[in-house]
């Protein structure tokens, strides 16, 4: 299973891509968290339509007390984050899955708390990799997620996302 934060579900929907997202990881293999879901909601309030297609495709996957102390423990290592990623980075911390983000603060937090975490950049290669979209495709969606979201891509995380290794060359 995959825990998806905010920021890389708010990208994938504002560029009409949840689709792509979801037959990449497989519906049953991701989720949010109830905290996740509040944040979702946001920009609702805003005139933002976007969170309804999040909310209708993305399951909200229940906490347990468990999970619940480790965030509260996680809010007292750290003010840097958000209750989102605190209980997203504490579910996977107990349930051991992963964790995706487009936080660079979150995916070192979580990393350092023994997370294993998935980047967009990570996701968008392994859309093209796994031939779930062709290498054109994310491109374009790459460039769609840059529109829509106001998102600064460096050059050399474009390259290393449509790096192509040996065997890819062949």
């Amino acid at each position: 299973m995959i825990i998806i934060d905010t920021d890389i579900l708010s990208m994938f929907a504002k560029a009409d891509a949840l689709d792509l997202l979801l037959k990449f990881t497989g519906k049953a293999q991701i989720g949010m968290t109830p905290a996740i879901a509040d944040e979702v909601l946001v920009p609702l309030q805003y005139g933002y339509d976007f969170p309804l297609q999040i909310l209708a495709q993305i399951p909200i996957i229940p906490i347990s007390a468990s999970v619940g102390e480790a965030s509260v423990q996680l809010q007292l290592e750290t003010a840097k984050l958000g209750r989102g990623e605190r209980e997203a980075i504490a579910f996977c911390q107990v349930e051991k899955v992963l964790f995706a983000t487009n936080d660079a603060i979150a995916r070192k937090f979580a990393q350092e708390q023994g997370v294993q975490v998935i980047s967009l950049q990570a996701i968008l290669r392994g859309l093209w990799v796994s031939g779930v979209s062709s290498l054109e495709e994310v491109r374009t969606l790459l460039e769609r997620i840059k529109r829509t979201d106001y998102l600064d891509v460096p050059a050399a995380v474009e390259s290393e996302i449509f790096r192509l290794d040996e065997e890819q060359c062949r």
